[in-house]
């Protein structure tokens, strides 16, 4: 009798759990792949890595988002995102489950992304006999383990890349199935659905092999299509730096400033163009006998404003301070004012913005970087320490054929580092003895590419 009482408890139990977890799909339920050797290893170096910290960019997923690390993937990473914090968690072949025990167990412990982005799902639908709605549930568990684990990380939810050559093809039918229900697991906020499967096909939805050569793995130029269609995400929720609205449009002289300069814009005939803050706003005042003298025989225009940081560049070059121009040169320096609300990273970002912009809007332009000039008292101070860390990440912007990068701090402080008075007397902008410094040493580059005879 007494077995009997401890036999039919322990069978009510066995039934329960059987219940439970034939409720939950394999797609939703935790699995790992120790017994592997490679994966086993891989997850092993990314738990180590994440335990390091600093990361601002998570690429979770399977072999598609391990291919950021692979030969077709890696110069497109290099280019877009070696010099970001960036993980890569992607592990070749794994599903949904998989994806589910890795951040369950260490891979994104210890950090707090800014942004994470999510491709999950075809291994579920091409290698097991998960059916749409299981992998949906599975894609679902992740974002919701996601959520409670990195609260203040945005979230990137991409549909399943498109599988087979045809829209006929089943695989590429139990993909559509399976994206169609994912807009849905998106609030908006939080959660961002980001959708640009239609790049990958024909107007007729045919997958070609010269995008994914295999018709599941992108190549190198998939892969830049997919960082593309990052990119103004990246910039928004990941560095800052590079997009906030013009909210000094509030400002009387700012907007009367900028719809000045709009102005001169449109009326054409600029040669050469000083882009930046204070600094080269004050081209107008203790710089302006310097200005007359090296410049404006060259037909530019200044469009420095005092107070910006990089999205108000960014900003105003979108907003028509360089429409209807064709200038041989712009020089760019700018990024003091973000130093004490922006990372080293962030201003580099914001540089980088805008070159982009310039590169969009005035593709045959040639650009000259500027180093940010020194800030802090002498060379031991923090400010100047981070402008040097910048000025080294914005020299290799460079190519030496489009955009050129260019530095003269050392002469803008005495041999011991420490600042000039009579060169920058509030530690910060230029007498006119310093602006004479600045047109000097720019002037053989500034001949070189202005005063050149268009070829």
């Amino acid at each position: 009798m007494i077995k009997r009482l401890f036999f039919y408890p322990a069978l009510f139990l066995f039934l329960l759990s059987s219940a439970i977890l034939s409720a939950q799909s394999v797609a939703e339920t935790p699995v790992s792949k120790l017994d592997t050797e490679w994966w086993k290893a891989r997850h092993e170096e990314k738990v180590a890595l994440a335990k390091e910290g600093n990361v601002d960019i998570v690429f979770l997923g399977d072999s598609i988002t391990h291919g950021w690390e692979r030969p077709a993937g890696e110069a497109i990473r290099k280019k877009y995102y070696d010099d970001r914090n960036v993980l890569n968690l992607g592990f070749g072949a794994d599903r949904t489950e998989h994806v589910l025990w890795r951040i369950q167990n260490g891979e994104i412990d210890g950090i707090q992304p800014k942004l994470l982005v999510l491709m999950i799902g075809t291994n579920n639908i091409g290698h097991r006999t998960s059916t749409p709605a299981e992998t949906v549930a599975g894609i679902k568990a992740i974002l919701d383990e996601l959520v409670a684990r990195l609260p203040q990380t945005k979230i990137i939810l991409h549909p399943i890349f498109p599988r087979g050559a045809t829209p006929g093809d089943e695989l590429r039918q139990k993909t559509a199935e399976v994206n169609k229900s994912l807009p849905a697991l998106a609030d908006g906020e939080r959660i961002l659905y980001v959708d640009f499967n239609d790049q990958y096909l024909t107007t007729d939805g045919i997958l070609t092999r010269e995008i994914m050569p295999d018709l599941l793995h992108p190549n190198a130029t998939g892969y830049i299509t997919w960082a593309e269609a990052l990119e103004p995400f990246i910039q928004k929720y990941v560095y800052p730096s590079t997009t906030l609205p013009a909210e000094k449009m509030t400002l009387d002289w700012w907007k009367t400033r900028h719809e000045k300069k709009a102005a001169l814009a449109r009326g054409g005939n600029i040669d050469f163009v000083l882009i930046g803050d204070s600094i080269t706003h004050g081209w107008e005042g203790s710089g302006k006998n310097i200005f007359a003298q090296y410049y404006e025989p060259r037909r530019a225009l200044n469009i420095g404003f005092g107070g910006d940081r990089t999205q108000h560049v960014v900003w105003r070059l979108q907003n028509g301070e360089i429409d209807g121009i064709a200038p041989k040169a712009a020089m760019i320096m700018i990024g003091t004012n973000n130093l004490h609300s922006n990372s080293v990273q962030e201003i580099v970002e914001g540089n980088k913005a805008i070159i982009r912009t310039l590169r969009e809007k005035l593709p045959e332009t040639k650009i000259i970087l500027l180093g940010i000039f020194p800030r802090g008292d002498d060379a031991a101070s923090p400010d100047r320490k981070k402008v040097g860390e910048i000025n080294a990440k914005l020299q290799k912007l460079a190519d030496g054929e489009t955009i050129f990068y260019l530095s003269f701090n050392e002469k803008l402080v005495a041999e011991n580092g420490n600042m000039v008075g009579e060169i920058m007397p509030d530690k910060v902008h230029l007498s006119e003895a310093g602006y004479r410094i600045w047109a000097e040493s720019c002037e053989p580059l500034v001949k070189k590419l202005v005063d050149a005879p268009a070829e």
